[in-house]
């Protein structure tokens, strides 16, 4: 089964912060949606804790 996605709204000034961290390849991501889903995944290992 293919994996299904949805949309989520974030203010345009987090876009660029995350887009200023792509494009250096500091952190070794290379979408803004990477970077947001691995946020994500460590944001909710830490509320189930």
């Amino acid at each position: 089964m293919p994996k299904r996605y949805v949309n989520v709204k974030i203010p345009v000034e987090l876009s660029e912060e995350i887009d200023k961290l792509i494009e250096k390849k500091v952190l070794g991501y290379r979408s803004r949606a990477e970077f947001v889903a691995e946020a994500i995944r460590e944001k909710l290992i830490q509320v189930k804790k």
